[in-house]
């Protein structure tokens, strides 16, 4: 293994490097997933518990990992670590090749402070400069929460598009400083946009877990928890589902289908369909009626029209579903 740090502008924010050198004995890990790492502290500090033990069990499930010590201070705006953290995404994607990584297939993980950081990349930043996923955990996703501080922060939420990555987000519902709703709310907007995500609430855990076992628990055993340490191997399963594994697992369809990298059907809901101008454009010609029913009912957007004739099929013949599905087809997702 390969261990570089490097110097990011504008801030000198230190980004370490954990690159798997490459061997002919595994060809098919010669290219990498990356994992850049973001650990909490309030903004105060970058906690090592969440740092390099974090990095290294991602190194040992197939990815190149990074670890950010981004700009922090009770004096420092929140908006210096979101330059950082932008500068270490755009540094890892320019470098791909040099740190053997997939530039399309850049996760990051953030830890409280650290998960507010991760998901202000993916929804404050130009789409260019957001991750290809994200993992929240425990982390701080409402602006309410930083006025203790005398810090101003929007509702991450709020922010969510459609162009926001998938994200895997956890977190415990025992958690006595960050309560769990940010991680709910935040889950919430993801589904509003139909952005595909993993949400696990573990029952007991105090805050500030990390790995949530005994080699980042700073000797307290409240920091231990097994079941609260499935996070991450469940993580990575959720982005193997993403993004496929290693040439070896090929992506799973129905995310696939989430992320518009599949053809589009009327097997899909309508509010898939409806991101593409153009199938808006096909629906409305055919299925006015349908469309001015979503209108009316927003809630019906979660459903597909092959659902809807399952009920009705006498008022939409299958010759007619199918003519549309080419329509689609054409199109493309």
């Amino acid at each position: 293994m390969k261990i570089t740090t490097v110097t990011l502008a504008p801030n000198n924010a230190q980004l370490t490097c954990y690159v798997q050198e490459q061997s002919p004995q595994m060809p098919n890990a010669a290219v990498r997933p990356a994992m850049l790492v973001f650990p909490g502290g309030a903004y105060q500090y970058c906690s090592d518990r969440e740092a390099e033990p974090v990095a290294l069990a991602y190194l040992a499930e197939g990815f190149n990992a990074f670890v950010l010590r981004y700009t922090v201070g009770m004096d420092c705006p929140l908006e210096r670590a979101l330059q950082d953290a932008q500068a270490a995404l755009q540094y890892v994607r320019d470098h791909a090749e040099d740190l053997c990584i997939d530039p399309g297939k850049v996760a990051v993980v953030g830890f409280s402070a650290g998960g507010h950081l991760a998901a202000a990349l993916g929804t404050q930043s130009p789409v260019e400069l957001r991750p290809n996923a994200m993992i929240l955990g425990y982390a701080v996703t409402l602006g309410s929460m930083w006025t203790p501080m005398g810090r101003q922060a929007p509702d991450l939420g709020d922010l969510v598009d459609s162009q926001t990555p998938p994200a895997y987000i956890f977190a415990t519902q025992g958690d006595r400083i960050v309560p769990v709703k940010n991680s709910l709310l935040f889950a919430d907007a993801l589904a509003d946009h139909d952005i595909p995500f993993e949400l696990e609430i573990f029952p007991t855990g105090d805050h500030g877990l990390s790995l949530a076992k005994p080699c980042t628990c700073s000797g307290d055993a409240a920091m231990c928890n097994t079941e609260a340490s499935r996070w991450l191997p469940d993580s990575v399963t959720f982005l193997q589902k993403l993004w496929g594994h290693l040439e070896v697992a090929a992506p799973d369809a129905e995310l696939a289908a989430q992320t518009g990298r599949a053809p589009l059907t009327l097997k899909e809901p309508f509010k898939r369909l409806l991101r593409s101008p153009e199938a808006a454009t096909i629906l409305q010609k055919n299925l006015p009626g349908v469309m001015q029913m979503l209108d009316s009912n927003p809630l019906l957007g979660s459903i597909s029209m092959r659902m809807i004739a399952s009920f009705a099929p006498d008022q939409f013949p299958s010759a007619l579903l199918d003519s549309i599905d080419a329509e689609l087809a054409a199109i493309g997702g």
